[in-house]
């Protein structure tokens, strides 16, 4: 038992050592980092969800607590998490791309209170994403981008686009965000009118909405 805590307290004093010297990287350095705690979206979905996240008695399901706590620390990191934001909005992994542009909706919508946080750095990154090949992504980027605003202007062109989307969600989205953009997205409104006519009810309610925005009705 003395020569098992013997080694134990050996390696410890051995991984300091190696700490300070800067070749050992703390699991807690790691998460401080923005990189770090990207990362640790992986394989695992920030989609919300719809109960809460909580169980019939009331405690909060880890994976929803893993998911707050993400993007909780993000959201202390501030502007500073954009970039690695912005690389994972690139990543092969599709439901890092998904995770990404949901948390980017998080952190700039401000949602319950929480202040919201400056993503516009991540406007062409999410321009490009309005052509990724899933419907999720192309949706959530337009999604992200309707959170940001009128700054997002340079979208206008790849979001016209995505009302001609062969799925409702991106369509949807679409709309939404040249209605955010405003009275700058006024290029989009023969594509809009033209959506007046889409199949999707949805998708003419939405057509609708952004219209108004624009001309400030």
């Amino acid at each position: 038992m003395k020569a098992l805590i013997l080694i134990i307290s050996l390696s410890c004093i051995s991984n300091l050592s190696l700490l300070r010297a800067g070749t050992l990287t703390n699991s807690l350095t790691i998460r401080s980092e923005p990189e770090g705690i990207v990362e640790q979206m992986r394989g695992f979905s920030m989609e919300p969800s719809s109960n809460g996240g909580r169980f019939d008695d009331g405690t909060i399901d880890p994976k929803e607590q893993h998911r707050q706590e993400i993007i909780k620390q993000l959201r202390t990191i501030g502007k500073g998490a954009i970039p690695a934001l912005v690389d994972a909005i690139k990543d092969s992994d599709v439901q890092m791309r998904r995770n990404t542009e949901l948390v980017l909706i998080a952190l700039a919508g401000g949602y319950d209170g929480e202040p919201k946080i400056d993503i516009r750095e991540a406007i062409p990154a999410l321009i490009k994403a309005t052509e990724d090949k899933d419907s999720n992504v192309r949706a959530w980027a337009a999604h992200a981008l309707a959170e940001i605003g009128p700054d997002a202007k340079d979208a206008v062109p790849a979001l016209i686009k995505l009302l001609k989307d062969s799925d409702e969600g991106p369509r949807n989205d679409s709309c939404m965000a040249l209605g955010d953009i405003g009275p700058v997205a006024i290029d989009a409104l023969p594509a809009l009118r033209n959506a007046l006519n889409d199949p999707s009810k949805d998708v003419r309610q939405f057509a609708q909405r952004a219209i108004d925005k624009i001309q400030n009705k």
